[in-house]
């Protein structure tokens, strides 16, 4: 148990229980299942246990062998409870609205998963949830956007009684057990998209949540405080590189000039990087695939621009890039969008 800690930046372990429980409707046998981690059920229950995420992953993917389930982030998706979410899952239970409770969901959610980012913004009538990644590997971060995204739809139901509908753009493969689980789910998904993105009715931001508590909410978002602190913010240097990464006068900037405005060698911030689950070409890549949707949503710049402004030597570099995202060219993706 030495190579665990309860301030470890990895995942908390209550996922690994929750990972347990969706595992039995298999008979896997627990035990086998945690035994190459050296890790019990009574581990796992300690509150404040957090997992280095190889850990996880090895668990993970000995969870896929046992079951030979390849639609197991579904189920658990499906089967996550705002209580896997710690206090966290307690605050946004007890906020007065769907608007509040993704604001503390923004907030607070690297409190829980580390790599992870929540952003809301509102176009027109619609608001669009976006989830961002800076995690790889695999296969835990595939399955962590899944197993998010479609629990982000069973919770929303939990906390209004209402079943609200709306469309989901997520960036991994299709999973072929897919079909099978559409007609239960309240969103529409699309995959191999170039970003995580949740659309709904702005209307639905105003709905009042069935357990609305302002002081029990009050106390949850201080313990949440108070863990930030404690866990002195783990992916803040992620998200410094990734902000750090593109400028709006200079574009995106290589990893030797980051390294030197961070004042450090450019081996020990790709260190860092690997120690947090990610590597700065994950990092770059995600960013260019994101504003290149957003370019090219705005219909203003020529794709060949669009390919400059993201750092490739022509067009050709780009479009295969962009193919390898989305699985369809930068023409065909404007003229869809």
């Amino acid at each position: 148990m030495s190579s665990f800690s309860e301030s470890h930046p990895g995942l908390p372990a209550a996922y690994v229980l929750l990972l347990l429980d969706v595992v039995k409707r298999w008979h896997v046998d627990e035990k086998e299942l945690l035994a190459p981690s050296g890790l019990d059920r009574e581990q796992l229950t300690a509150p404040t246990l957090r997992l280095p995420l190889d850990t996880v992953n090895t668990i993970y993917t000995r969870a896929l062998e046992l079951t030979e389930e390849p639609g197991l982030p579904f189920y658990i998706g499906m089967q996550m409870k705002l209580s896997s979410h710690g206090f966290i899952g307690f605050a946004a239970m007890t906020a007065d609205t769907v608007a509040q409770a993704i604001e503390l969901a923004e907030r607070f959610i690297s409190l829980r998963l580390m790599g992870f980012a929540l952003r809301l913004e509102i176009h027109g009538g619609e608001a669009c949830l976006y989830l961002s990644c800076d995690l790889n590997l695999q296969p835990l971060r595939d399955t962590a956007v899944a197993a998010l995204m479609v629990g982000l739809g069973q919770m929303a139901q939990v906390l209004t009684g209402e079943t609200l509908y709306g469309v989901a753009d997520i960036d991994i493969p299709e999973n072929k057990r897919f079909a099978e689980f559409s007609h239960i789910l309240p969103a529409k998904i699309h995959f191999a998209q170039p970003e995580n993105v949740i659309r709904f009715a702005k209307a639905y931001l105003d709905l009042p949540l069935v357990m609305a508590d302002t002081s029990s909410s009050q106390l949850a978002i201080e313990q949440c405080e108070r863990e930030l602190v404690a866990i002195g913010h783990t992916n803040r240097f992620v998200r410094q590189v990734r902000d750090l990464i593109h400028d709006e006068h200079d574009g995106f900037r290589s990893v030797e000039a980051v390294a030197t405005i961070l004042c450090m060698s450019e081996r020990t911030l790709k260190r860092q990087l690997a120690q947090d689950g990610t590597s700065f070409s994950d990092i770059l890549e995600d960013l260019r695939r994101q504003r290149a949707v957003l370019l090219l949503r705005q219909d203003v710049q020529s794709i060949e621009r669009i390919a400059e402004l993201l750092g490739y030597s022509d067009v050709a570099n780009f479009t295969r890039a962009f193919k390898r995202w989305t699985g369809t060219t930068p023409s065909q993706y404007r003229r869809n969008a």
